[in-house]
């Protein structure tokens, strides 16, 4: 097993890298621009590999939407504008040398089992939109479409139709509801969180709203997998008792009798992802796709 890697993160707006030891250890953070266009894309990843990578150093490279590990592509990133992209073959042609490919979702909540908050976990980022990855006996489990819980529909809190999961309880969607609904400009979901500890109580509605609708979602799948511990990652992750507290009782409510898992924020922050490819990257985690095992 390598004692290094090279950890490249892919995300929307930014690519997160750098060199990660098998404590998960990260030096020589970079962060630069994502480029929209593929050669762009696989030349900057390139360029920051061969910035950092050390003899021996194995090489993880981790990106959103939805990703075919076998494959080593990217099936399809909306946000992106990429859609069956053979990010690992290209990768693997322009560096000369082999590429641990995966998902950033899965591989930040490898990270956070292996060097985060620990054990068995069911680790959910919600940011811009919302997605879950499940670890299982040091196993990350799934591929492919698994854990897009974020396009799940909901019942519209304001009466409309139903709608996807993240436009009611993203921190994106959190932030896009307040504002509308207190008629005020907000700098995000902390803006609405800090708001709420405040009193107001159109912002306590709106994170009341977004548990209410996240917190099904995440008791149906304690029922089906025991009360496994909920990392709540991304931009929400900070939030504190405004937020944690209407989740866990929109979990509860949905349970029964029931055992709830615990509900808990994420460790390692927004290098999460960047770690978790590390760490795929020196196999201290196996995940299905790699098992040969069909999802």
């Amino acid at each position: 097993m390598p004692a290094h890697a090279v950890a490249v993160d892919v995300g929307g707006t930014t690519i997160k890298a750098g060199r990660v030891d098998a404590t998960g250890q990260l030096t020589r953070a970079r962060r630069v621009p994502t480029p929209r266009d593929i050669p762009a894309l696989v030349e900057a990843i390139g360029t920051l590999v061969r910035e950092l990578a050390e003899p021996g150093d194995a090489v993880g490279v981790v990106v959103p939407g939805i990703v075919d590990e076998a494959t080593g592509t990217a099936v399809l990133s909306v946000n992106l504008g990429w859609r069956d992209v053979p990010l690992r073959t290209l990768l693997v042609e322009d560096l000369g040398r082999d590429v641990t490919f995966g998902h950033d979702v899965r591989a930040g909540a490898l990270a956070e089992s292996v060097w985060g908050v620990g054990g068995d976990l069911l680790f959910v980022p919600v940011g811009t939109g919302i997605a879950a990855a499940l670890v299982l006996d040091g196993r990350v489990r799934g591929t492919g479409w698994a854990g897009e819980i974020g396009m799940l529909t909901v019942s519209d809190p304001d009466g409309g139709g139903p709608v996807v999961l993240e436009s009611v309880a993203s921190a994106a969607g959190i932030a896009r509801r307040y504002a509308a609904r207190a008629g005020v400009a907000v700098d995000g979901a902390d803006a609405v969180v800090e708001a709420a500890d405040g009193g107001d109580l159109d912002a306590i509605a709106v994170l009341g709203d977004g548990m209410d609708a996240l917190g099904p979602a995440l008791a149906d799948a304690v029922a089906l997998l025991g009360p496994v511990p909920i990392v709540v990652g991304g931009g929400l992750a900070g939030g504190g008792e405004s937020v944690f507290g209407p989740l866990r009782e929109a979990i509860t409510r949905r349970l029964g009798e029931r055992p709830a898992s615990g509900v808990i924020a994420a460790r390692l922050g927004p290098w999460a992802g960047c770690l978790g490819a590390g760490a795929f990257a020196m196999g201290l985690s196996t995940s299905w796709a790699e098992e040969g095992v069909e999802p």
